[in-house]
């Protein structure tokens, strides 16, 4: 089923009574931002191990206002150190190269030609050091080809993990190693948790998916269901004006007074 994964996610952190938000791989905290808008009181961890990002990251005050906990570490399945391969990156803006550092050494030569060394940690043992009482836990996880990692060194605190949104590969495109889309179903699956939905086909090599626990409170459940419902339907309907002829034709002519301005 495919929808907005991350306007329902933000939309669910309320519905479930989230406490705690984890951004892995947090890039430049924008992610990490809205979450707080969206919690007030919930405790907001945003994790970033690329050097650049994290200097501009830790120089912004909004973080330091907003009480957003920013973490110098990588997420993974081990405590300890790794090498991290930094792609070259224009790092003076917001763009899709900055996010796409990682654990693992990528093809091509984006990246580096050796790794830094950077300080690992698994989520349960982070987590697990705060004290953070009976938490209601949502992770966000987008770290480039490492998400299986990431969830398996959560494995401790899964049952206090109601939400997950993590972007997956169908096919090793960022390293031949990495693991796939299947494996992380089949982990989540097993640790009882549903998948809502896509927002991407398939068909596709890279989209995000997320995931509820199965088993949550009736009311819980039903309210859920019914963000679901919506985000489902404002996705069919989005679609299809996006394909309706003179819907197109007005984002056509919008493009070109852009491109022409």
């Amino acid at each position: 089923m495919r929808l907005n994964t991350r306007r329902l996610f933000v939309r669910l952190l309320a519905e479930m009574g989230i406490t705690v938000v984890c951004d892995v791989g947090s890039m430049n905290g924008d992610d990490a931002l809205a979450f707080r808008a969206a919690m007030p009181q919930a405790t907001v961890f945003a994790f970033e191990a690329n050097p650049e990002n994290l200097r501009q990251m830790q120089a912004d005050a909004r973080f330091r206002k907003q009480n957003i906990q920013i973490v110098p570490l990588a997420a993974t399945d081990y405590d300890g150190e790794g090498q991290f391969f930094v792609v070259k990156a224009d790092y003076s803006t917001v763009n899709g190269e900055r996010g796409q550092s990682s654990l693992h050494r990528r093809y091509g030569q984006l990246e580096a030609p050796d790794g830094i060394a950077v300080k690992t940690t698994r989520l349960d043992s982070f987590l697990g050091g705060q004290q953070l009482g009976d938490p209601r836990i949502a992770l966000w996880i987008d770290v480039e080809g490492k998400a299986y990692e990431a969830l398996r060194g959560a494995a401790a605190v899964l049952h206090h993990v109601q939400l997950v949104h993590v972007e997956v590969e169908t096919e090793p495109c960022i390293a031949p190693e990495q693991r796939l889309y299947p494996e992380i179903q089949t982990l989540l699956h097993a640790a009882r948790f549903v998948e809502l939905g896509t927002d991407g086909q398939r068909g596709w090599n890279q989209f995000n998916a997320l995931f509820m626990r199965r088993d949550l409170s009736t009311p819980v459940a039903l309210r859920v269901s019914k963000c679901v419902a919506a985000a489902r339907l404002r996705f069919i309907v989005g679609d299809a004006m996006r394909h309706t002829p003179w819907v197109k034709r007005t984002l056509l002519r919008r493009r070109g007074a852009f491109g022409s301005a």
